[in-house]
């Protein structure tokens, strides 16, 4: 690994990682940004990491190969005791190395802090546009990161991706200290993290949650539950992401359509692929199948518990409440909305069954210093409806 100071180290090396570890071990921060491929791989596999930290004044930055070597070495720099990371929206990155085995910890996120602070525009392109004054091409979002050998277009950005985050951050965090509301970017940044490493809230099938299907009888939702399986089938033994074996639209078209011979399948070409006619016997066979069941099973058809409609006009009435609350505190202190109540705080809220203030301060993501500030206020707002509060609606 030889590079002039500054300039951007592509790391193929175990050595050289080690190298980049320790010196990046002695910054106090660390910019952190990874690429996958999840665009092109039934699978998403981390493809690259890239690093920045500035020594002596001087702003390293490495780029490692993670398909050319073992990240692993990566773990301690990472991890609860390496330096403060500072990632911009870190929710995928988290995901992506969570997966290939590496905890992520002590983070800071500049979109958190960019959303607190009021940024309408909150992407990294315009973040360090606006904040810093530069120009960052975002034109490789969507290139496949496993493609080698990489080239000098994509090592640049791939190094614009980190090379600013440190300032970018210090700027930003530097108004919120302003501002006092370092607390909240913390709170918030911690949430975000729990939330990306919890399980899926969405319990339905992949199949019902396909725009149209809810409109389908019950023999075509059955067929498309048997064709949505053999994609994903499919897609496995292809290596590819399942919108790239067959969109959503296509199979909706064939449950309601139905083909039923591999002459029905070939008729419907519109958007049928020359390598996915060389399945179709198997998208036939879905559909037969999906025939035979008639229908899908009973459980994937429930949604839980449903509210009556009192509950339901109680709960908008409780946002408008909230969210009316939220607005004239925020003007008042001259904070982002955001800072007085996050919105998945102010949804947890509305849909508490008890509303004591020890309820109140139970809800994830609100944070001690919000808890001591208004967890009397909420409770009182949810529990003692105001007399100048709008009347509970009725549904139409």
């Amino acid at each position: 690994m030889v590079s002039p100071a500054g300039a951007p180290a592509v790391v193929t090396q175990e050595a050289d990682l080690l190298r980049v570890v320790r010196a990046a071990m002695a910054a106090p921060l660390v910019a952190l940004d990874v690429e996958g491929n999840g665009l092109f791989a039934y699978r998403a596999r981390l493809c690259m990491a890239q690093l920045a930290w500035n020594d002596g004044g001087t702003t390293e930055v490495a780029i490692i190969d993670t398909l050319a070597l073992d990240p692993t070495p990566l773990r301690e720099l990472l991890g609860r005791g390496g330096p403060v990371k500072v990632l911009h929206d870190f929710t995928f990155d988290l995901k992506l190395l969570a997966d290939a085995g590496i905890a992520l910890d002590r983070l800071l996120d500049t979109s958190v802090l960019a959303r607190m602070l009021g940024r309408k525009s909150t992407g990294l392109a315009s973040l360090l546009l606006s904040e810093l004054g530069i120009v960052v091409a975002k034109d490789l979002q969507q290139h496949d990161w496993s493609r080698r050998p990489l080239e000098p277009v994509q090592i640049d950005y791939l190094a614009s991706d980190v090379r600013h985050l440190v300032p970018l951050y210090e700027k930003l965090a530097a108004e919120a200290r302003a501002l006092d509301i370092e607390e909240e970017v913390e709170v918030e940044c911690t949430f975000k993290y729990d939330a990306a490493l919890a399980p899926p809230r969405e319990k339905r099938p992949s199949y019902l949650r396909i725009k149209g299907a809810d409109a389908l009888d019950p023999p075509s939702l059955a067929v498309l539950r048997r064709l949505v399986l053999e994609r994903e089938q499919i897609a496995e033994l292809w290596d590819e992401p399942p919108f790239k074996v067959a969109g959503n639209d296509l199979l909706l078209a064939f449950a309601r359509s139905k083909p039923k011979s591999l002459a029905d399948f070939s008729r419907a070409r519109r958007g049928v692929s020359s390598r996915l006619l060389e399945v179709a016997p198997r998208l036939v066979s879905a559909v037969l199948a999906g025939l035979s069941d008639g229908s899908v099973p009973a459980g994937d058809l429930d949604r839980g518990a449903r509210f009556d409609r009192e509950v339901v006009a109680a709960r908008r009435n409780r946002e408008k409440r909230l969210s009316a609350w939220r607005r004239t505190e925020a003007k008042a202190r001259g904070v982002d909305e955001q800072v007085v109540l996050p919105g998945h705080c102010l949804a947890e809220l509305v849909s508490l069954e008890k509303t004591d203030v020890d309820a109140v301060a139970r809800v994830q993501g609100l944070g001690q210093k919000r808890v001591a500030r208004y967890a009397v206020a909420l409770a009182g707002m949810l529990t003692n409806p105001g007399a100048d509060d709008p009347a509970p609606e009725a549904e139409p």
